[in-house]
């Protein structure tokens, strides 16, 4: 009889532990889900490919589903063929990472560009700048945000939804800005704000100011070194031409 009664006793028991085991598997389950969903909504990390059209060929508009053409596994750099080198040339990467929560910046980076420079654009709504950090030169450019080319990161975030969902035609008309580098290097980084001087603070930074078109040719006929960035943030494609980037001089490597 006291056996059975231990025996009843130790199912009991077991029965209650793996009922609590269970249920607190159960509520941990749901508040990583609820926090990792409400971190997804705070912050978005992501891929797309962007249609780049030169002024050889002719520009328009893109359906928003060709864009994944150029971001899946049958673009592989390995690639030897033709067809798809040239449809390679024609898009490029970029990568985002945007403040959804308090919208505050937005950071875009065009890892490998064919026709120019590889770069990471900050876009700093705080401050009303954009810093460009120039991954080949370890170096950066500061300018003024152009809010007419960038959208600010909710609505960046709903159109590469579209983008991606080929409901979305993108203008591939690209916008052309001639800047020059203002020497000597910035030196204050306290107005750049929290996020450029993030990324720049441990690089040679230079503040950029735009050309006029008298003043761009007179740096062709010099043949002065053009550097290109481009990158895509809501509105057009932006082309960024530095004619006198010889006059920022970069950092040194970190490894």
């Amino acid at each position: 009889m006291r056996a059975r009664r231990v025996s009843t006793t130790t199912t009991l028991c077991v029965f209650i532990t793996a009922f609590l085991v269970l249920a607190t598997g159960i509520v941990g389950g749901v508040y990583l889900y609820r926090q990792f969903t409400h971190y997804k909504l705070r912050r978005f990390r992501g891929w797309c490919g962007v249609p780049y059209v030169s002024d050889s060929e002719k520009s328009g508009r893109v359906h928003g589903a060709d864009l994944l053409r150029a971001h899946d596994g049958s673009l592989r750099p390995e690639s030897s063929n033709p067809i798809m080198d040239s449809v390679r040339d024609n898009f490029f990467q970029e990568q985002f990472d945007l403040d959804l929560e308090f919208e505050q910046y937005e950071e875009i980076e065009v890892p490998d560009f064919t026709h120019g420079r590889r770069g990471r654009f900050i876009h700093d709504f705080a401050v009303n700048k954009t810093g460009i950090v120039d991954m080949d030169g370890l170096r950066c450019f500061v300018m003024p945000l152009n809010r007419t080319l960038v959208l600010p990161p909710h609505s960046l975030f709903d159109l590469i939804v579209r983008m991606r969902a080929g409901y979305y035609e993108v203008d591939t008309e690209i916008v052309r800005e001639r800047m020059r580098v203002v020497t000597p290097p910035i030196l204050d980084f306290r107005d750049l704000g929290y996020y450029i001087a993030r990324e720049c603070s441990s690089l040679p930074t230079y503040r950029l100011e735009r050309m006029t078109n008298a003043i761009y040719k007179r740096s062709l006929d010099r043949k002065a070194t053009i550097a290109t960035f481009v990158e895509f943030a809501g509105h057009n494609i932006v082309q960024l031409d530095i004619a006198n980037i010889e006059a920022a001089v970069g950092g040194t490597s970190r490894a």
